[in-house]
C-alpha cells in the first residue's frame, strides 16, 4: 500500500473543515444555535403568558442571545485565526504506507506509525483523522487520487 495525499490549505479548505467538523465531530457546538433560539422563544412565550415572570424571561432572553451570538461568531473567530496563520496557501503531503505514515509540510516532516491515529471519521466531503481527543486532521475527498484510497486509510485506522 502506498497512498499519497496532497492537501491544499486555503480558505476553501478551512471553510469545509469547519462545517464537516461541526456536523461530524462537534458534541455541543452544533446544538448551540438551536438551544439559543428555543431559549429566546421560551422567554417570549413566558413573558406573554405571565409578565410577573419577567426575571425568568429576561434571563432566558440573555442566555439565548449569548448562545446564538457564540454559535455564529465562533466560526468567524476560528476562520480568522486560521487565515492569519503561516499555513494559509500552503500544501501538506501525507504518504500512507504499509508500515508507516509520512507527512511533508512547509514547516515540518514526520514519520509515524498507524497507531498515531486513535480514530477516523468519514464525512460527506472528506476524512477526519484523530490523533487524540481535541485534535484532528482533515483531508478533503478531492485530495485523494482514488476514492478507494479513502476507504483503505479509514479501514486501516479503524482496524488499529
Amino acid at each position: 500500500m502506498k497512498i499519497q495525499v496532497s492537501q491544499d490549505i486555503n480558505k476553501e479548505y478551512y471553510n469545509e473543515y469547519y462545517s464537516e467538523w461541526l456536523k461530524f465531530r462537534s458534541k455541543f457546538k452544533k446544538w448551540e444555535n438551536i438551544i439559543g433560539f428555543i431559549s429566546l422563544t421560551a422567554s417570549l412565550v413566558i413573558y406573554l403568558f405571565d409578565d410577573s415572570l419577567i426575571f425568568i424571561s429576561v434571563g432566558l432572553f440573555v442566555f439565548g442571545s449569548l448562545m446564538v451570538y457564540e454559535y455564529y461568531s465562533s466560526k468567524s473567530k476560528w476562520l480568522k485565526g486560521r487565515l492569519n496563520s503561516k499555513m494559509i496557501d500552503t500544501k501538506v503531503t501525507l504518504i500512507f504506507e504499509e508500515e508507516r505514515i509520512q507527512t511533508f509540510g512547509p514547516f515540518t516532516e514526520m514519520n509515524g506509525k498507524w497507531d498515531f491515529f486513535s480514530d477516523a471519521v468519514k464525512t460527506d466531503k472528506g476524512l477526519i483523522l484523530v490523533p487524540e481527543n481535541g485534535i484532528s486532521i482533515y483531508l478533503q475527498n478531492k485530495a485523494f487520487a482514488n476514492p478507494s484510497d479513502i476507504e483503505a486509510v479509514f479501514d486501516r485506522i479503524k482496524k488499529n
